[in-house]
């Protein structure tokens, strides 16, 4: 579904890159499917410029890259502002978001937890007069709806190992590994060394030096390949995010981490283990069980075992070589439960109409 707003627009987007691409990732799609869907034109502001442009390649003609430092001028506000993340606007484009009288919309973390649906599109008043909608992505109806493309499918259904310079490997399960530090990498390595079938793993290079490290071996580069008994690992550059999600739906299952190669993932129809952003008071691991309730409600006892017992040791660094043959033994049930998810999720609008939809709306209503 596309909703097309009557007259040309111009939206500002803010975004702080805090020490992931996670924030950028999500920034640069939402900005790249509301230009390119719905014909708006987006000024994406970062502080992170040189990042941008890595995730925007090529661009878009209606996407316009902003440098927001601490001397930028901003002199003057568009009607409608975007801030995600709580990133929190610049002072100097509150005041003259006064004068415009913009609309103020926060697109914030994603979360399956219960509450979420209670906070969304819920208006928060601040004290120099301005109004702070909260608009929260999610997995049900009574929330924003998760990114997804319309040229998605399209995209999944041609790709071939060739757009990414790459070979197939038959006989071989093909994994991807994203991953946070915290993640018990050398016991997954492992377990993938003594698995049951070959192993091909494709490892980005940002976390080429945390396989080193669980390897025992010097630094990797792009391109490095090492075989280590059942288990081939290969160094990759940075892919775009088209190359990315050509990567994910290629490969028999995904180690994804974060938010946006999470909904990636899903998206991809493939086994995917999620690694949540580690938070203090083991708030993350309550973000997981409440994805998990929801992501394997429709799975069985004994394949909803399998997977909450892989995801839950890959969170709390308990990894063990069960983990691994487990999963192995279950991913024919699995591959069948991520691509009856897809189709499932996938009946739910998706995040950048609903937003488009609930501006209009604010905007119809504002007296």
């Amino acid at each position: 579904m596309s909703f097309q707003p009557q007259t040309t627009q111009t939206w500002d987007l803010f975004c702080k890159v805090v020490d992931n691409f996670g924030d950028i990732g999500v920034s640069w799609r939402l900005a790249h499917q509301l230009a390119a869907e719905h014909g708006i034109h987006i000024r994406l502001w970062v502080d992170d410029l040189a990042l941008a442009q890595q995730f925007a390649g090529a661009g878009h003609a209606h996407i316009q890259l902003q440098h927001w430092a601490e001397n930028t001028d901003f002199s003057e506000a568009v009607p409608v502002v975007i801030e995600t993340f709580s990133c929190g606007l610049p002072e100097a484009y509150q005041q003259q978001m006064r004068k415009q009288a913009s609309l103020w919309v926060n697109v914030d973390y994603l979360s399956a937890e219960r509450w979420v649906e209670s906070f969304h599109a819920q208006p928060s008043p601040q004290a120099n007069g301005l109004l702070r909608h909260f608009f929260y992505p999610g997995f049900t109806s009574g929330t924003g709806g998760l990114l997804r493309e319309a040229s998605l499918p399209a995209l999944q259904a041609q790709a071939r190992w060739s757009d990414l310079g790459l070979t197939a490997a038959p006989g071989r399960l093909t994994l991807s590994l994203f991953c946070y530090a915290h993640a018990p990498l050398a016991a997954l390595v492992d377990s993938l060394q003594a698995s049951a079938v070959p192993v091909r793993v494709f490892v980005p290079h940002t976390v080429a030096p945390l396989l080193a490290k669980a390897l025992d071996t010097p630094v990797l580069q792009v391109g490095d390949r090492l075989q280590r008994q059942q288990c081939e690992f290969l160094v990759i550059p940075f892919l775009s995010q088209t190359d990315y999600d050509r990567l994910l739906c290629l490969c028999d299952l995904n180690f994804v981490r974060g938010e946006d190669s999470w909904i990636r993932a899903l998206w991809a129809g493939k086994p995917m283990i999620w690694l949540p952003y580690q938070q203090s008071e083991d708030a993350h691991l309550l973000k997981l069980n409440a994805f998990m309730a929801h992501y394997l409600l429709a799975a069985d006892a004994g394949l909803s075992d399998v997977i909450h017992n892989a995801m839950l040791a890959w969170a709390q660094g308990a990894w063990q070589a069960q983990h691994w043959q487990a999963l192995l033994t279950a991913l024919p049930q699995f591959a069948l439960h991520a691509s009856a998810f897809k189709v499932s999720q996938s009946q739910q609008h998706d995040l950048a109409t609903n937003l488009v939809i609930f501006i209009e709306k604010c905007r119809t209503h504002r007296v």
